[in-house]
């Protein structure tokens, strides 16, 4: 009897995993994003950079080119059970459903930073039946990729207003700083421009950026700052 029912658990589990592998295969994941052709020096140092091919600003950087201070604050923002979910926070989920239907507290979503990946590579519009796509495409990216892999995608793709995406990006465009060279000040002011993007002008993130940037020399003056929008 009890040989009969390891037997067909098993062969349900084998059946689960063919179909798992069938969908994969059908449904493979989006391609990888294209990025802005950037002409760098003998050190690295980047000269010029161009629009990519859907015309925005997104320089391809490296997760080691990313402080671990501003690894942290993105984290601890966005998701801070990145390290423990499989691409989808079921406890997350649970409270935001409740807060959405009881009215309590704050809206929320509930998307973790790999279901943001999912949708950054494939824009849907935003929809319940997106949305459980979203949470199939997180796990499917989970799968497929490391956490540091679906970090330094995250980091790569991360909206910061206008045409502007990605941690490198928004780091020279706004400050003329590779990420790895951020004060304090410009690392906080990445981690928590995020919130509310979509209401802000470009201006809003101009001048606060304008005021959040320093260096050894003092505040970056506006002609500077502006100037970053090439």
């Amino acid at each position: 009897m009890n040989r009969r029912v390891i037997s067909r658990g098993l062969a349900a589990l084998g059946l689960v995993l063919l179909l798992l592998l069938g969908l994969d295969w059908w449904f493979p994941l989006p391609p990888a994003p294209q990025y802005s052709p950037l002409v760098l020096a003998a050190d690295g140092t980047v000269l010029h950079a161009y629009l990519n091919p859907t015309q925005k600003w997104r320089m391809k950087t490296e997760l080691r080119e990313i402080t671990p201070v501003l690894r942290k604050a993105i984290m601890e923002k966005e998701d801070r059970w990145f390290r423990w979910h499989m691409g989808v926070n079921p406890i997350a989920l649970l409270q935001a459903a409740g807060r959405n239907v009881f009215g309590t507290g704050r809206t929320t979503g509930a998307s973790t930073i790999t279901m943001q990946v999912a949708r950054l590579l494939e824009p849907k519009e935003r929809t319940f039946g997106n949305k459980l796509l979203e949470m199939l495409r997180a796990t499917q990216l989970e799968l497929h990729y490391s956490k540091e892999e679906i970090l330094q995608l995250y980091l790569n793709l991360v909206p910061y207003g206008g045409n502007v995406e990605g941690v490198k990006s928004a780091a020279l465009l706004y400050f003329q700083q590779t990420p790895d060279y951020l004060s304090l000040a410009q690392t906080v002011t990445l981690a928590i421009i995020r919130t509310g993007l979509e209401a802000w002008c470009w201006g809003r993130i101009m001048r606060l950026c304008c005021r959040s940037a320093t260096d050894g020399s003092g505040a970056l003056g506006p002609r500077a700052c502006f100037r970053s929008k090439m």
